[in-house]
């Protein structure tokens, strides 16, 4: 009887919880999520694209927090795609504001928040026309042990590296191109701590390249490549518009979200193709993150939910807000 009640109980919360949420004016579901990040208690950040909100979910799933809202402001989100944790649990988040009335000038920048909300500083914002022939659009971001802001910059086709302050430490790659250590489209960025490897995904290539992270004698940071993984295709290890990439560094395992191909495929840090991880109904995997336990949390877009795995790929539990 007890644990029918505890059972009963933990209903309750969840009920008031989403009445809460109703209540407060936030959405109570999710649209078009993008990017998921865990932090150390396995809560869950995820980047609420469609509704410009950054949502706080317990570790189960359950609503916590939420904050930003449409606009241009320090506060705001205009157009949020990726969320990053720092060891403060500060929240970083790609952005773009594309603004029609100033002759489509357009600025970009990663906004860095309190685990609260409160809205801290922004790094690497800058402001262009939107037909400048050069400019930076970010997407996936990761931060690695030393605090270091890894950004994947999309139209650039380069990772610009941050430090703890923010101040710019080094611009890699930046080449349009299908050679090695060229992309056309960076889209998401992983740093692997342990084996100093960084992962980007080169969305148009269809492929998600490897390179190895040094220091040279005078403290710059360079990326050598390392290896490619994928073609363009339908057969196990081939993508089709490769998206989020995630590292459990425990085993090395890389993760991809190969979207075009609804799925998710599996490979080890030499660039084996291990499993894919597939479910019967549609679905669009964007954002991809690993829990403490090993535990595979992929957006999917689409249906407006988070699918968390077992590390061998079987279904743990589905994450809708209001169902």
């Amino acid at each position: 009887m007890s644990h029918l009640h505890s059972l009963s109980q933990l209903g309750l919360l969840a009920w008031l919880l989403f009445l809460l949420t109703a209540c407060s004016g936030q959405p109570v579901g999710l649209l078009r999520p993008n990017g998921v990040t865990i932090a150390p208690d396995d809560s869950i950040y995820v980047m609420d694209k469609g509704h410009n909100r950054v949502v706080h979910l317990s570790v189960g799933g359950q609503f916590l927090d939420a904050f930003g809202s449409l606009g241009r402001g320090q506060n705001d989100i205009f157009s949020g795609w990726d969320v990053a944790l720092d060891q403060a649990g500060n929240v970083y988040l790609s952005n773009h504001i594309f603004d029609e009335e100033a002759s489509y000038r357009s600025h970009d920048g990663i906004k860095v928040f309190s685990p609260s909300g409160q809205f801290l500083r922004e790094i690497g914002g800058q402001d262009y026309r939107f037909d400048d022939s050069f400019h930076y659009t970010p997407y996936g971001l990761d931060i690695d042990q030393q605090g270091h802001l890894y950004v994947a910059n999309f139209d650039s086709n380069s990772v610009r590296v941050f430090d703890v302050t923010g101040e710019l430490i080094t611009e890699l790659f930046g080449q349009r191109g299908s050679d090695l250590g060229q992309f056309n489209g960076l889209s998401y960025v992983a740093v692997d701590n342990q084996r100093s490897l960084l992962y980007a995904s080169d969305e148009a290539n269809s492929r998600v390249q490897q390179f190895n992270l040094s220091l040279t004698d005078t403290g710059q940071l360079t990326a050598t490549h390392r290896l490619s993984i994928g073609t363009y295709g339908q057969s196990v290890g081939q993508f089709s518009y490769p998206q989020d990439i995630a590292i459990d560094e425990s085993s090395g395992r890389v993760y991809v979200a190969d979207m075009g191909n609804r799925r998710i495929q599996v490979f080890d840090s030499e660039g084996e193709y291990l499993a894919e991880i597939t479910q019967p109904h549609e679905w669009q995997v964007i954002g991809l993150a690993i829990g403490s336990d090993g535990a595979v949390y992929a957006v999917d877009a689409l249906n407006n939910r988070i699918l968390v795995f077992e590390p061998n790929g079987q279904l743990r539990r589905q994450i809708e807000l209001g169902q």
